[in-house]
């Protein structure tokens, strides 16, 4: 799966080069609109990256657990059964693909619409 670019000012936070004032003072020369917009990406990025971490988590532990099953299963048979320490890879790299792409799908969560206008456009009576 190919990396998916991240926007480069989200990718400015992650990277930890940038003081939090000068990321703060930047943040409040946007607009409202485009302050939503950028909240949206940072959170975005945010759980990610949270979903990539996880994987990373729960494959390890498979991983594990699967080198152990392996190698009791390995133990109470005979030589032909070393095709079991291929197993836990197998599933590890399911694992990785699984969540990868639940975070690349989050990661390009559109934007969400604005609300409509609590105020009826001009021209228009409310009055019976």
């Amino acid at each position: 799966m190919a990396r998916s670019p991240e926007d480069p000012l989200v990718a400015q936070l992650f990277d930890g080069k940038r003081e939090h004032a000068e990321i703060a003072r930047a943040i409040e020369q946007l607009t409202p609109d485009e302050a939503a917009y950028f909240l949206h990406k940072l959170e975005a990025a945010y759980r990610k990256r949270k979903i990539q971490l996880s994987g990373y988590l729960v494959a390890m532990v498979a991983w594990l657990v699967g080198m152990t099953m392996a190698l009791v299963y390995f133990g109470m048979n005979d030589l032909s059964s070393a095709w079991a320490f291929l197993a836990p890879f197998g599933i590890v790299g399911v694992i990785l693909y699984a969540f990868g792409a639940w975070a690349e799908r989050v990661g390009r969560a559109p934007p969400p619409q604005s609300p409509p206008p609590s105020v009826p456009p001009p021209g228009s009576s409310t009055a019976p």
